[in-house]
């Protein structure tokens, strides 16, 4: 059933090529903002570690240039740090609203698309902008896990100031990894959510639940789903490795001419990863409406609330 739904998922990508589009469009308008903030930030702190590490950047001796480069950075920590924290809030908020205009709309898109084709019924068609920008927003809160889990297991390493340095950096390994298995699980909950807001109408929160209820329905085929799509990306990944190094080793090949081809098969790249990228949403979708056939009380429940709503 899972490769059915893979099927699907790029029949009806076939069918309406302006969803790549608009999610080339929401993904790389982020892609870019994030790199002029990366760029002003960058602009900003480079002076400044200059003028406290001199040429340090240049020397040859290794061992010298870690001790030349940690001096240069201990003075501008603080600045540092207020500058990373302007550059994730900035970056926090563009996400939030780019995602939430792009991955709503297509979201609406897909959801009605394929309840038509299974002839069910899914919420009347609305924006809905505020529980799409609450959930994205979720997924960047929720990146915390993953400081938390750094600096959790930092602090239980240093408890244990008698050990190794190797029985430290194991402990903070395991709980970061720890915590990666965590934020794995709540963003893939928080990224199937805006399904159910399109399908069903409903808030965040009771999107947030369906979701996690859908995934315990539904675990083993979304799995599938999910272990395709990546391994299929990463074949793709693996092959335009491949060309980009054999691209490097043709001779004579003159350096614009070879900087012109690597930019085009990392674009090529970023257009297929976010085409799959896109498929296995919409995968997760037909699933998620294919349940509406299945379940008849749903659809008629569905029904009723898209007859309140209007």
């Amino acid at each position: 059933m899972s490769t059915d739904h893979n099927r699907e998922a790029f029949r009806l990508l076939r069918k309406a090529p302006a969803l790549l589009g608009m999610e080339l469009l929401w993904r790389w308008s982020f892609g870019l903002g994030l790199i002029a903030l990366v760029a002003i930030a960058y602009a900003r702190i480079r002076p400044v570690m200059l003028l406290a590490g001199g040429e340090a950047l240049n020397m040859q001796d290794p061992v010298a240039f870690t001790e030349s480069a940690t001096n240069m950075i201990v003075p501008v920590l603080p600045l540092l740090a207020k500058t990373f924290a302007q550059v994730f809030c900035v970056a926090a908020v563009l996400w939030a609203a780019i995602s939430a205009l792009g991955r709503g709309i297509i979201t609406r898109t897909i959801v009605g698309r394929l309840a038509k084709e299974h002839g069910v019924v899914v919420a009347p068609d609305a924006p809905r902008w505020a529980s799409f920008a609450m959930l994205q927003c979720a997924r960047v809160l929720m990146l915390l896990i993953l400081v938390i889990g750094y600096l959790g297991g930092a602090y239980i390493a240093t408890l244990t100031g008698g050990q190794s340095v190797v029985t430290a950096a194991l402990v903070v390994f395991v709980a970061f990894i720890s915590a990666g298995v965590l934020w794995s699980y709540v963003n893939w909950v928080l990224s199937l959510a805006p399904i159910f807001v399109a399908r069903d109408a409903l808030s965040p929160l009771d999107a947030t639940v369906e979701a996690i209820a859908f995934i315990r329905r539904r675990r083993p085929r979304l799995r599938t789903i999910a272990i395709w799509n990546s391994s299929v990306r990463g074949a793709v990944a693996m092959a335009i490795t491949l060309v980009g190094a054999f691209t490097a080793a043709l001779p004579g090949l003159p350096p614009l001419a070879l900087s012109v081809l690597l930019v085009l098969e990392t674009l090529a790249y970023l257009v297929l990863s976010d085409a799959f990228l896109l498929a296995r949403l919409t995968a997760y979708a037909s699933v998620a409406v294919s349940e509406l056939s299945a379940a008849p009380e749903l659809a008629a429940a569905i029904d009723r609330s898209g007859t309140d709503a209007r």
